[in-house]
């Protein structure tokens, strides 16, 4: 009141300090807080970037070789080129699907099948020889860009926390039906498609355990001499160069306050591309048990979230096509056109024989139908007891494919259906399945041939999260998995055609910057 009545009479003595209100003192009292907190935790993670860099050091002998490919300049060359050519050629038929107006249908899936055929066409117009000269051309790109899958499909989960404070607070039935959803939805599907390629699959079929297990004992040398004194591996030697790279950009933005202005934006940026893939990198040491639970993808997202918060606004993780997010998802579409050279060149595990492509065909498109409808019914149609909001069911319309054809088919329903959380209800669906999918076989041997790998591969096609072959598993097992996820995917496209839901995410519509997702 002192400092209200000085000021109306115009004196220009300063005001008292009992004229400030008590709301005044307390949000000084909180930004000084809020600022005290900020500088120790700089300070504790400047603490342990320092220590890393320091006892790491000796790993800066490996950085030139996240350059050069097994120290071959030709070589790396090589894998830049074949993703160059690669992503190119998802934009050219990107592109085109625009010009003809066909916007719903996948860019992606149709670079990917239309790779496929070209190869096909090739071997069936010339010979195989000529088509395996094209597709080993393609092939240093396919094989690096499906290794990093991961890194990007990761920027969709990386922002999932703020798609789920957009929505509405849900009470607990809600989540608890969303849980349910998921769980029964991936049991039934699951039984449907190892159902229908138990009763088709041929009778001649041998199991081929045996294919399966030097693929796994060939990978184990592999990581003992890494962790040995001799000479690491280009992947260690990867793994160690991101982590000391981290270091440095986590120890950097720790003493930002006394750095000048330009280098905080590279710093930041730095600390963020180094969290997202080394955490999937390491991640990807843990015990295959281990990551059937707690799959890389999810360590990837949940890291690089809690990266992107500590380097604050500074540098955005989505930034108008300007931040790590940004970048890592444009490469998301070539990573799954090159599956269509991976397609290509399994084609003698599922489609060659007259048979067994049957059995594919068959499955993929009983259980994509079956999968649809069950999340039609079940989750979208608000006469369902299980029902819950449009925010949360239509995700769920794409739980049984890859999640890079989720999120293309989220984008085609429309704003109403958010693409983080389809990838979410994927990773779950993904997750349930490689913990419980072969047991769920085992346990019905009467009515599951799970001694086929045909109807093991189909079975499991069904949840991919994310491509296999990023995770090191059997090429039989991939060619079998691999080809059901892509040819269930053309469903998308259809179900996009229907008319689209009314319903708002939170009061808000999903925007999607033309750049990534935001």
């Amino acid at each position: 009141m002192t400092g209200e009545i000085i000021v109306a009479y115009g004196m220009r003595s300063r005001p008292s300090t009992r004229g400030l209100s008590s709301s005044a003192f307390l949000s000084t009292g909180h930004l000084l807080l809020m600022s005290d907190a900020k500088a120790k935790l700089r300070g504790a993670v400047g603490a342990a970037a320092a220590i890393v860099l320091i006892s790491r050091i000796r790993d800066a002998k490996h950085l030139p070789r996240l350059l050069l490919e097994k120290g071959s300049p030709d070589q790396s060359l090589h894998i830049l080129a074949s993703s160059l050519a690669i992503y190119g050629y998802e934009r050219l038929v990107a592109m085109i699907l625009r010009r003809l107006g066909m916007t719903r249908m996948p860019s992606t899936l149709a670079a990917m099948l239309s790779l496929f055929a070209a190869l096909r066409g090739v071997q069936k117009l010339k010979d195989r020889e000529t088509a395996n000269r094209l597709a080993d051309v393609l092939k240093p790109g396919v094989d690096f860009l499906g290794k990093w899958m991961g890194l990007f499909l990761a920027p969709p989960l990386v922002s999932l926390d703020a798609s789920i404070a957009r929505l509405p607070s849900y009470s607990g039935g809600v989540w608890a039906n969303t849980s349910l959803l998921l769980g029964l939805g991936w049991g039934a599907t699951h039984s449907a498609a190892a159902a229908v390629a138990s009763s088709l699959v041929p009778q001649s079929a041998k199991p081929t355990c045996a294919t399966s297990t030097p693929a796994k004992s060939v990978a184990a040398p592999a990581k003992q001499v890494a962790n040995g004194d001799k000479p690491v591996s280009q992947d260690e030697a990867v793994r160690r160069s991101w982590v000391l790279l981290g270091a440095a950009g986590f120890l950097g933005m720790a003493c930002s306050p006394a750095l000048p202005l330009v280098m905080h934006r590279p710093l930041g940026m730095l600390c963020e591309m180094s969290t997202t893939v080394s955490s999937f990198a390491l991640a990807k040491l843990l015990p295959d048990a281990v990551q059937r639970v707690l799959h890389p993808l999810v360590i990837c997202a949940v890291s690089s979230n809690l990266a992107s918060r500590f380097v604050g606004p500074t540098a955005p993780y989505f930034d108008e096509g300007r931040g790590v997010g940004d970048k890592l998802f444009q490469w998301l579409p070539a990573a799954v056109t090159g599956l269509g050279v991976r397609m290509y060149s399994t084609t003698p595990l599922w489609l060659d024989n007259a048979e067994d492509f049957k059995c594919v065909l068959a499955t993929c498109s009983a259980s994509g139908c079956f999968s649809i409808l069950l999340s039609t019914i079940a989750a979208v149609n608000q006469k369902s007891p299980l029902a819950v909001p449009p925010p949360l069911s239509l995700p769920l319309l794409h739980r049984s494919v890859m999640s890079a054809l989720g999120i293309e088919g989220s984008q085609a329903i429309g704003p109403e259906c958010d693409p983080k959380l389809a990838v979410a209800s994927i990773l779950i669906t993904g997750c349930i399945g490689a913990s419980l999918g072969n047991a769920l076989l085992e346990a019905f041997p009467a009515i599951f041939k799970s001694s086929s790998p045909l109807v093991r591969g189909v079975a499991m096609g069904h949840r991919r999260s994310c491509d296999f072959w990023s995770l090191d598993v059997p090429g039989w097992y991939d060619a079998h998995a691999g080809a059901p996820s892509s040819w269930r995917g053309l469903r998308h496209p259809l179900a996009g055609q229907g008319p689209k839901p009314h319903a708002t995410v939170g009061g808000g519509e999903s925007k999607f910057r033309s750049q990534g997702l935001q």
